[in-house]
Order: structure tokens, then sequence, then C-alpha cells
């Protein structure tokens, strides 16, 4: 099989055009369209460089007698005897050059590994930890100890992954630095004479169609394995992120007509759809082992860039020309009324700290209203049973109702107006509490047995804000606490609570210091 006919099937295999592979070796389409023909052969510079390029031996492509290019090439790629002759090869090269080499060289040999080792040691737990933890974060939805497991598992990856590096680094660092000047033919003065030649020779560059030891492809192959799995992940993100991109984006296109500042938002939006969709198939290409138009991808990834930053600017003014309006106001939020119940002990919660306890002795005995505003066509009034420290709690709270239409709506016609809102769910307002005399009294002691307050009282009205717990944990070890009868109860046995008291201008404060046990 003739020279040509094997450049024709190599770059097929390949999938490069002439000009392609012309581009890559420097040279006209006419002198490629010649090698193939077999009217010319190329320069000797050249052959080695199609040789790297499709990575198969000088003698492979000249020799007429090789008729199976592709059976040579999957020859030298894939036969496991091939690198574990050369694992021998390499072995038995590394015991003759000991065998000869001076003790004091052989010891300088050994502590330089052993330097480069505890480096590429110390670099690769840095970096299988951070990458680790990095990637790990991903799976942050977990939660728990799965996490933890997920990160171990990772780090155990990374650590064998850099482990393979770090010998493949050491052997191709010890190869080159010693085992490529011991020889059987070659001497300590040989090497210097060919030293001093080198010197005298520098413009000379000598390229050998040598090829590396097989075992060291092999190692190398897994590395590029794991790099593409991880590259997978990071695409995996890439286009979850590119489709959350998308929803904004049509999002902001349908606002498009309402204010100026959604045709930044959407070429901000579109710009960075595109940035990611430009990396997407960068790394896509790197996986697939294609080659990819870079200087067209350049362009677009800087055209891309030069648009976000201007959109960037252009969505900050528009925002600050903005005018933010309370939550009430765009809602027209009203009081509703919720009816509770008294029982023991009880603690009626609202979201915000403050609490204002009207006395209306015409309600009956141990009912509760309380009041807090809200608007139906948006909102969703209701309660929740809690206890704290063992005392009960009913929380009243409100949260959006399904009404996303009217939310839009709402939005749009604010917006047009160059007003927004936000949805503030706790709300600053206090929490209209009223009852009889007797059931407010009860109210306002429970919750004081929970919190130091502030009280301000005026014609049957109480104001109260909470300030702060009125137990307190400083450490973050506590037991359980029963606050009726202030005692503590410990969640195990080799700790125990100290118990101090803080006066504050709210009241006392009771602090307790809970601390292990030390064991004897």
């Amino acid at each position: 099989m003739k020279f040509g006919d094997k450049l024709i099937e190599l770059r097929k295999k390949k999938g490069y055009s002439q000009e392609e592979l012309a581009e890559k070796l420097g040279v006209s389409r006419q002198s490629v369209s010649k090698w193939e023909s077999n009217n010319t052969y190329p320069e000797t510079d050249k052959i080695i460089q199609i040789a790297n390029l499709f990575d198969c031996s000088m003698d492979d492509l000249i020799n007429d007698k090789v008729t199976d290019i592709e059976g040579a090439l999957r020859k030298n790629k894939g036969n496991i005897y091939n690198v574990w002759d050369s694992l021998l090869e390499f072995i038995t090269k590394t015991v003759n050059m000991f065998s000869k080499m001076r003790f004091q060289d052989g010891l300088r040999c050994i502590i330089e590994l052993f330097i480069l080792g505890l480096l590429l040691s110390i670099l690769g737990k840095i970096l299988s930890a951070t990458a680790s933890a990095a990637i790990a974060n991903i799976f942050t939805f977990i939660g728990g100890e799965s996490i933890i497991r997920i990160k171990e598992i990772l780090k155990g990856i990374f650590g064998f992954v850099w482990f393979i590096i770090a010998v493949i680094t050491m052997v191709h660092t010890f190869k080159i630095r010693y085992l490529n000047y011991y020889n059987d033919e070659k001497t300590e003065e040989s090497v210097k004479k060919n030293e001093k030649e080198n010197i005298k020779n520098k413009e000379k560059v000598i390229i050998r169609d040598e090829k590396p030891f097989e075992f060291l492809g092999f190692l190398s192959k897994i590395v590029i394995i794991f790099i593409k799995f991880i590259t997978a992940w990071i695409i995996i993100s890439i286009i979850c992120g590119t489709l959350a991109l998308l929803f904004v984006d049509v999002l902001s296109i349908s606002l498009l007509f309402t204010n100026i500042m959604f045709l930044w938002s959407t070429l901000l939006f579109t710009s960075m759809i595109v940035i990611a969709i430009q990396i997407t198939i960068i790394l896509l290409y790197f996986i697939f082992n294609k080659d990819i138009h870079l200087v067209r991808n350049i362009i677009i990834f800087i055209s891309c860039i030069i648009i976000s930053g201007i959109s960037i600017g252009f969505l900050t003014l528009s925002i600050k020309n903005l005018t933010f309006i309370k939550e009430e106001d765009a809602f027209d939020l009203k009081y509703e009324n919720i009816d509770i119940e008294y029982k023991d002990d009880l603690v009626v919660k609202g979201t915000s700290d403050k609490y204002k306890y009207i006395i209306d002795n015409s309600i009956k005995d141990n009912k509760i209203i309380v009041s807090r505003k809200t608007n139906p066509e948006y909102f969703e009034l209701y309660t929740t049973d809690t206890s704290i420290n063992k005392i009960p709690v009913i929380k009243v709270k409100r949260s959006g109702n399904d009404n996303m239409r009217g939310y839009y709506d709402l939005f749009v016609k604010y917006i047009k107006q160059n007003k927004v809102f936000s949805i503030n769910s706790y709300g600053e307002d206090p929490l209209i509490i009223k009852a009889n005399d007797n059931t407010i009294n009860k109210l306002k002691n429970n919750l004081k047995k929970l919190y130091l307050i502030e009280e301000k009282s005026k014609n049957g009205t109480t104001i109260i804000t909470t300030k702060m717990d009125r137990v307190y944990f400083p450490n973050g070890l506590e037991g359980e606490y029963n606050v009726k009868d202030d005692t503590i109860r410990y969640n195990a046995d080799n700790y125990s609570c100290n118990k101090d008291i803080e006066k504050t201008e709210y009241g006392e404060k009771i602090i307790y210091t809970c601390n292990y046990k030390e064991e004897n």
C-alpha cells in the first residue's frame, strides 16, 4: 500500500479535508493532493509531522509492505501485551542504569524523585479536597450525610487520578533527566562529550521518531477518560443553567414592551445563553476529540461578552430609575380575622416581633381574635401549631396563593409606571390580638416566659415588642429546657449546663452554658 493511499485513509478517518490537512502541516492544498496521488513524497520533517498528527510511526507511513494502516494503528494503540512489554522494558532499562551509575549519582536521582513526589502529594491533597468540595456542592439539594459520602467518594476518585498523574510525571521526569542518558554503549565521558557537542551546535535540532513508553500512554488514557467524565458533568450543569436562563429570557421577552429595562435584560440573558452554548460546544468537541473552529468561537464569545457588558450598564441605569412602593399599597392589604381557642400556657405568635393586644370584654373567655393585614386575592392566611421550650405556640402566617396571573398583571401595571414592589410574607405591621381582660393577661404572661419584651399600654391597648429570647444557650449546645418550671433535661449523659442570670434593660436574661464532661 503506497504512502498516498495511506494518507487518504488516515485523513478521511480523522474527517479532515485536503485544505484542513494542508493548513495543519503548513503547506498548500496542491502539495497534499500530489502526495495523495503518489506523484511526490513529502520532506522528512513533514513525514514526522504527519506521523505525530495521526499518531502512527514513520515506518507505518513509508513502508509499502504495511497494507493495513488501521490495523497497524490498532496494534500500536490497543495491544495490552505492548503495554506489558513497555513496562518490562522500562524496568530493565532502569535496573541497567542504576547498576552503571555511581553511588552519588543514584542517590541524587532518588532524592530528586522523592522531593518531586512529596510536592506532587501535597499539591494533590489540596487539589482533590478543593475539587471534591466544589463538585459536591452541586448535590447540596440532597442534604444530610449523603453529601458527606459523595464528597468522600469524589475525594477518593480525585486522589486516585492524581496518583496516576503523579506517577506519569515522576516517570517522565526520571526518563528525560536520567534514563535517556544511560544505555549499554554510553559512558560518562561520552555523555560529557555529547553535551559539549550539543552546546557547540545549538542551532541543530534533532527530531527522533521515538515513541514514549507504552504504559505511560495507557495511564494517560485513564486520566483523560476521568477528565472527560468530569467535563460531562460540567456540561450537564451548564445545560441546566442554560435552561433556567432560557426561561428567564422568555419571561423578559414577554415584558419587552412594558419597560425599556427588559430590552437590556433580554440582550443580557440572550448573550449569556449564547456564551453557555459556545462553552458547551467546546467541551463536547473535547470529549469527542473533534477539532473546533477556534477563531469563529472566540469572535462569538468576545462579541457576547461586549453585549453583556453594555446590557449590564444600561440595565443598571434603568433599575436606578425605578421607584419602590410598599407591599400594602401595591396589594391593597386589609385586616382579616382568625379565631383561636385559648389553652393552657398558649402563646400566639406572628412573623414580626410586634404585637398589639386590645382588651374587648365583650369577647367570651378563652376566645381570641387575631387580625393581620392580607388580601385573599393574592395571599392565604393560616395557622400552624408548634412548641417552644415546652410552651404551646400557635403561629399566624401568610403565604402567596396560586394566583400567578394576578401577580403578573399587578407587576405589569406598576412596571409600566416605573414602580416595583416586593412580596414580603413576614410583614412589618403588628399582629393584632383581641380578647377579654383575663385572656389577654394570660397571653402576655405566657409571652414573657419566652421573650424579654418592651411594653407600652394606653386606653386598654398594649403594644409589645419582643427584643430577645429570655433563655439563651451561647455555645449552641443545649438540653431540653422546660420554661414552665425553669428546669433543663440533658440530651446526653456526658455534658452538663451551668445557669447564669444577666440583667438587661428589658428584664433578666437566663444563660445556660453547656459543656461536655471531661472523662476521667
